[in-house]
């Protein structure tokens, strides 16, 4: 074995949410208790630091500020909101961190539901008669009777399968279906989609897919984890969105993170990792950056990392090398990997109130824009006249994969190789080839009044880095005009957008595949070598897939592995 000196005690790879909250959670630790990290500390005080290969921190979260508000108009290119039955994220920014939290409306009755070319509106999801599709008189008499509306066609036919989900919420309902078999078959060997069809007829099962906005939510991924995705959100469950924008959680917990003493580094791209003999003769971690020869060597390292990222890493070493690690490959497989499409669209006017007496909530169509928020519209405080506004459209599977295709150049780390293992994978690194919509100089301005807001300079940045190519906003618009029932309209006047499966990330969010048991798997991975200091924690081998909760599930099981426990202001049970 290699011998050598440690840098570093613990350096936690990926500075997304899971990896600087881990990081943060191990700092602050070992301020409030000395003694706690005695075991992983070379010197008195433990020396902590995250290596992030882009030039920015927040992962698959993304705040964008558009230039030429009067007040900053924060957008989320990435995740965006948090539920209030969410008990890690939810306690971390109101109890800890303090941050305020709008409430998010999401459902409004005049909402548009636009499809098979048939403008509705929300509240005519009840109305058999009104809807474009040709469902059985059974599912037509559960909407007249009012026992579901199209949206919730995929929870009535669980609960006609499984009954006994009803009332059921968090780790209440994740035990029950845990123990549920349909058919003599263990509910987590049945895909979603498999099991629905069962009692749901195509044409309830699509209405329902597209009425829902996820197409995912409607996929045939474990139904262990899926009806627990679907049936977690209670009567009383709210959505909240983050004042100043989502990222503002990560960078508050990465300043608090540096003043304790903790490293964040920007700009190293991890590419393999092995074992070495530290200075007190244990075993620790030898990390190779690229275009550094000289190692980095600590006593423990934190992948904080996405399965696509994971594989990006060279096979080698005690936990990367299948033939030393068979089983976590294995457990790597153990999901599915979610690309999700986000694109924001800045308009001089909301035309959309006037032509189509929309202003709040979302949208929903078939086309491939699939959902549409009406995020805000500036107001003028001293004559009330709106002014700019943004919308924002949110996709995924195919409808992302449309969107992809306004792109001239290859996916993936294939081209410009060497430029994006050194800096953030950028769009136009994606579409070098492509006409970039036109952004208006007269936009460029800093935004007046917002001299408060500390984090702008990075929303800022976030928004000038992911440009639209100019087909792919002129597609947008006539989209956004056809589901209005708008002939013509005002064009946009900017627009940033982000395709989640890129690499390195590979996804925007993670599903379980059928036949595995995520409650075994998800403790399994956080150590997946006994005798190696090693450790994984992100959303992807979590039992709270697509959210930054699952990230701090699976952190907090992490860092139990130190010796930490669960802190005060995490409640013990889901509210």
């Amino acid at each position: 074995m290699k011998k050598g000196v440690s840098d570093y005690d613990i350096a936690v790879i990926g500075g997304g949410i899971a990896g600087i909250y881990t990081a943060w959670r191990l700092a602050m630790a070992d301020i409030e208790d000395p003694g706690i990290l005695k075991k992983w500390k070379k010197q008195d005080k433990l020396r902590i630091a995250v290596f992030e290969g882009s030039d920015r921190i927040g992962g698959r979260l993304l705040s964008a500020t558009p230039p030429n508000f009067s007040s900053p108009m924060n957008c989320e290119i990435g995740g965006m909101r948090f539920v209030s039955t969410q008990k890690y994220i939810s306690s971390l920014v109101v109890d800890k961190l303090k941050i305020k939290h709008p409430e998010q409306k999401v459902g409004e009755p005049i909402n548009v539901i636009y499809m098979r070319r048939k403008l509705l509106r929300s509240f005519q999801l009840c109305d058999p008669d009104a809807l474009p599709y040709d469902i059985t008189e059974e599912e037509r008499l559960v909407l007249k009777s009012g026992g579901a509306t199209a949206d919730n066609f995929l929870g009535w036919a669980v609960l006609k399968l499984i009954p006994g989900v009803a009332g059921l919420s968090g780790e209440q309902l994740t035990k029950y279906l845990q123990t549920v078999v349909i058919d003599s078959v263990p509910l987590y060997k049945h895909g979603f989609w498999d099991l629905v069809s069962k009692v749901l007829s195509q044409e309830a099962y699509t209405i329902a897919i597209k009425a829902v906005g996820y197409d995912v939510l409607g996929s045939n991924t474990n139904a262990v984890n899926c009806i627990s995705e679907y049936f977690d959100f209670t009567p009383e469950a709210k959505f909240y969105l983050i004042d100043g924008g989502y990222d503002v959680v990560p960078w508050t917990l990465q300043k608090q993170l540096e003043e304790a003493g903790g490293k964040v580094i920007t700009r190293k791209w991890l590419e393999k990792f092995d074992e070495v003999q530290l200075e007190d003769n244990s075993k620790g971690v030898e990390m190779y950056f690229y275009k550094q020869d000289k190692p980095v060597n600590v006593a423990a390292i934190v992948l904080a990392m996405p399965p696509r990222s994971l594989e990006l890493l060279e096979p080698v070493g005690p936990v990367m090398n299948p033939a030393l690690a068979p089983k976590l490959r294995w457990m790597m497989n153990s999901v599915s990997r979610i690309g999700l499409f986000k694109m924001i669209l800045v308009y001089d006017q909301p035309w959309w109130e006037k032509k189509a007496y929309v202003s709040s909530g979302r949208s929903l169509t078939d086309l491939p824009v699939r959902q549409l928020f009406y995020w805000g519209v500036e107001v003028d405080s001293k004559t009330g006249n709106k002014g700019k506004s943004v919308l924002m459209a949110y996709n995924d599977l195919e409808s992302s994969i449309f969107w992809s295709g306004f792109r001239t150049a290859p996916l993936g780390p294939d081209e410009d190789k060497e430029s994006d293992r050194i800096e953030h994978p950028s769009h136009r690194l994606y579409h070098k080839n492509a006409v970039m919509f036109p952004r208006k100089k007269e936009i460029a301005k800093e935004a007046s009044g917002s001299s408060h807001d500390q984090w702008l300079p990075l929303k800022r940045k976030n928004w000038d880095t992911h440009p639209a190519p100019k087909r792919m906003v002129e597609e947008m618009h006539k989209q956004i005009m056809e589901m209005h029932g708008v002939i013509e309209a005002p064009a946009p006047i900017d627009a940033a957008f982000k395709y989640w499966g890129d690499d390195p990330y590979g996804a925007a969010v993670h599903f379980w595949n059928t036949g595995y048991k995520s409650w075994e798997i998800m403790p399994a991975i956080t150590k997946p070598v006994n005798d190696f200091p090693c450790f994984i924690c992100g959303e992807a081998w979590s039992e709270n897939q697509t959210w930054a909760e699952g990230s701090l599930q699976t952190s907090e099981i992490v860092l139990k592995h130190f010796g930490l426990s669960e802190p005060d202001w995490i409640p013990k049970k889901t509210k």
